[in-house]
């Protein structure tokens, strides 16, 4: 079959590798239909993932068909479409019966190598799920639609709920402003108004990537660029500042801005992969009663989200600016690295 298969920092290459085969179980094998590129994907094409190996497939966003299933799978059987989680998780550990899926003992995450569970990734024709009656997602949905379901959007959308069990999220009537309009960014966007806030307001410097958050729902944009972005988030909240921040990039730069709009009593929702340690302006948040959050997407709340879609009621197909062919995939990473064409996010069909 075909592969995306890192070879050491940047060196990916399209490759003819052996199919997966159950090793448990509890496993299933998904011919996969549609995959997609993620910003993670290139924290490990330029070798910022340690521990990363040669010779691993990549990739962790994808839908596809049930074409085998072990022994103790009961939810699913040949030909049942299905979304794929980011990570899997196995359902019945402390930190599982806790709702915390992202931390489950025996968790795995698609093609992170050995640091995370060295689990096979899913930019192939075939890719194997462990505890696949957990993790997977009967779906009826197109695959661009449903397919950002299993990662961004639950990352997106938890951080606009609440990143931890029981956690505050966006309020009827809240002030909300995103910063960073990458994939999950705009997914934070589009599920805020889900919630009923007052006004949404987004904050990127990229011309496209501000209209596509007006495509799903802000109500205002912010061009970093060009913009006072503190003084323009004074002025469309009456002074106050935001009642819910999401810090979708990762910068130190970011989070001071997200710490210093933040309203008295307001929460700052931290989302953004940060890739070093970072300082923090303690003072000033105590001197706020702010509540600071940070975390990972709960890919718990795949089944709920993929309904929140097939009710029609959210719908992500603005963040597609590409579909390409599997066998264009080296390409399409290069177009996605490099911010080509006004990429946001770029699907690859396997057929």
């Amino acid at each position: 079959m075909r592969a995306v298969v890192y070879e050491g920092p940047e060196d990916i290459r399209l490759e003819e590798v052996p199919e997966p085969v159950l090793t448990d179980p509890e496993d299933a094998i998904v011919r996969v239909t549609t995959t997609s590129i993620c910003g993670s994907d290139l924290h490990i094409v330029h070798g910022l993932l340690p521990k990363m190996e040669p010779g691993r497939i990549v990739g962790h966003e994808f839908t596809g068909v049930v074409s085998q299933v072990g022994s103790a799978v009961t939810r699913f059987k040949r030909g049942d479409r299905v979304l794929g989680p980011a990570a899997v998780w196995c359902g019945r550990c402390h930190a599982c019966k806790k709702g915390l899926v992202s931390a489950c003992e025996r968790g795995a995450t698609f093609g992170h190598g050995p640091l995370l569970g060295d689990l096979q990734g899913a930019q192939a024709d075939y890719v194997r799920v462990p505890f696949s009656d957990f993790t997977l997602q009967p779906v009826t949905a197109p695959d661009e639609q449903i397919i950002f379901a299993g990662d961004i959007l639950p990352t997106g959308y938890s951080a606009v709920v609440g990143l931890t069990p029981g956690g505050r999220g966006v309020r009827t009537g809240d002030n909300v402003v995103v910063f960073g309009l990458g994939p999950v960014g705009l997914c934070a966007v589009a599920s805020a108004r889900l919630f009923g806030p007052a006004k949404i307001i987004a904050v990127d410097n990229q011309t496209q990537r501000l209209t596509t958050a007006r495509d799903l729902g802000a109500d205002v944009t912010v061009d970093a660029a060009i913009e006072d972005v503190r003084e323009v988030i004074r002025e469309f909240t009456d002074g106050w500042g935001a009642d819910y921040v999401v810090e979708a990039v990762g910068k130190e730069e970011t989070l001071r801005n997200a710490v210093s709009v933040a309203a008295a009593g307001g929460v700052v929702s931290v989302v953004g992969a940060f890739q070093q340690p970072t300082i923090l302006n303690a003072p000033r948040m105590m001197a706020k009663n702010l509540t600071l959050a940070m975390g990972m997407g709960d890919l718990g709340r795949m089944r709920e989200l993929v309904g929140v879609i097939e009710a029609g009621n959210l719908d992500l197909t603005p963040l597609v600016t590409h579909r390409m062919s599997l066998d264009d995939a080296i390409r399409a990473y290069e177009i996605f690295d490099k911010r080509l064409e006004s990429a946001i996010k770029i699907l690859l069909t396997t057929s």
